[in-house]
């Protein structure tokens, strides 16, 4: 069984240091330098504060991974006329539901 992470969107973005939006590449990208940083294998901080930041890491980077695995893209004509004239209300709802994380 999968347990679902306690991080909210905005503890995600400071994980990652967005201050703003940012691509999934760019997450990706930032991921792999954290990693590189904070593994305790290679990490110049205490071992037991890199496991535990290493953690939080990799939570937060399966937040975006499952987001961005779960994401529609519209392909109806009538949400590509619609185009970005979604009220942001509409856009969370057809892009977030009601997934609490992202609501």
């Amino acid at each position: 069984m999968t347990t679902r992470s306690t991080l909210t969107r905005p503890e995600v973005a400071e994980v990652f240091g967005i201050h703003g939006r940012a691509s999934v590449n760019g997450i990706h990208t930032r991921f792999r330098e954290l990693v590189k940083v904070w593994h305790p294998i290679v990490s110049q901080h205490d071992p037991g504060l890199s496991h535990d930041v290493l953690i939080r890491i990799n939570e937060a980077y399966d937040i975006v991974a499952e987001y961005g695995m779960n994401y529609d893209v519209l392909f109806r004509v009538e949400d590509i006329q619609k185009g970005t004239d979604y009220t942001p209300g509409e856009f969370r709802m057809i892009h977030c539901g009601d997934d609490p994380i992202w609501g």
